[in-house]
This record gives structure tokens, sequence and C-alpha cells, in this order.
């Protein structure tokens, strides 16, 4: 009986992997080349490179969250937008969640997207400041139908959390010309 015992027992341990060792994971590359916003310059940069880059968890991390910020998050897209895709009206965090999963689903793997953020007008007030500037959104999407291109002039309302870090609270985006905006980019894959 005693021998029974010491055999299933040492066929347990041996079947159960408990005395290997695994192999070693791979680091998580996920944030790349997110830096803690204690900057406004900072906090664009990150909105660039997780566009760039394609990485969800570094482009939400530039909004406001409620475990660090009693700010709300509103975003006001462009007029014409508005009446093609009523649906911005209701824009919230999940919804620009949403979108930023379909973009990186709708656009080629291995060309990342552009943003060029130009003729910035800024207004400090300490811990919250706005931020003024044209832009150009440049992707390559999978689906014909969608612009190459969006152009058009943003205001963020940026405040400073409880991390002492740059969030994004407010996001307007108001139509310059004739080129479609980054709300009808953001109506057309939500």
């Amino acid at each position: 009986m005693k021998k029974v015992v010491i055999i299933s027992i040492f066929l347990f341990f041996s079947g159960c992997d408990l005395v290997n060792t695994r192999d070693a994971e791979l680091p998580d590359t996920q944030r790349k080349s997110y830096l803690p916003a204690t900057t406004p310059d900072i906090l664009f940069l990150n909105i660039k490179n997780s566009l760039k880059e394609k990485v969800l968890e570094n482009y939400m991390a530039s909004f406001v969250d409620n475990s660090f910020s009693s700010y709300p998050f509103i975003y006001i897209p462009s007029s014409e937008a508005v009446a093609s895709f009523p649906g911005l009206a209701e824009w919230n965090l999940q919804s620009e969640q949403q979108y930023f999963n379909n973009l990186l689903v709708g656009t080629k793997d291995d060309i990342p997207i552009i943003l060029d953020l130009q003729n910035e007008i800024k207004s400090n007030m300490g811990d919250s400041a706005i931020y003024q500037y044209d832009y150009i959104l440049s992707l390559t999407p999978n689906n014909e139908n969608l612009s190459t291109s969006y152009r058009g002039n943003l205001k963020f309302y940026i405040y400073l959390d409880s991390r002492n870090q740059w969030i994004i609270s407010r996001w307007e985006d108001l139509k310059v010309g004739d080129n479609p905006t980054w709300s009808i980019l953001k109506g057309a894959l939500y």
C-alpha cells in the first residue's frame, strides 16, 4: 500500500509540471513610446504616438479618467458631421474607445496614422489650459469609401488630474474649408 501511495504521488507531481520551470514570457510592449503626461506637450505627443503606433491603451490614457478626475468628457463634433451622423451628439468615452478600435481594424496594419498639429494657440490657467490647433489626420483605410486625409481645427480643454497628469476633458472639432473633418471619420467608423 505504501508503494502505491508513493508511486501515485510521484506520477501526480511528474504529470502536473510543478517542478519544471516555464518558458519566459515576452515583455508587454503595448505602451511603446507612452510617457506620463506631466506637460501638455507630452499629452499631445502621446496622442500623436498612440495613432502612429496604433495603441488603444495609450490613446485612451490621454482622456479624463473618473478614477483620477471629476471632469466629464465632452466631445463637440463639427456641425456637418452631426447632420450626417446623429450619434455624434451623444459621444462619450466608450464611443471614443469603440471608434479607435474600429479605426485600428479599418486601416492598413503596417502603415501608421499620422496626426499633424499646426498653428498652436494656447491659454494656460495653472491646472487647466485650452489648446487650439489646425490639424491634418492622414491614414490608409481598408475601405475605399473613406478619405485618406481629414482636416479642420480642434480645441482641447485639458486639466491636471489627481496624479498630476494632463488629460483631455473637452474636444471641439471645427470644419475648415471643404475637407472632411475628424468628426466625419469618427461618425463613419462608429
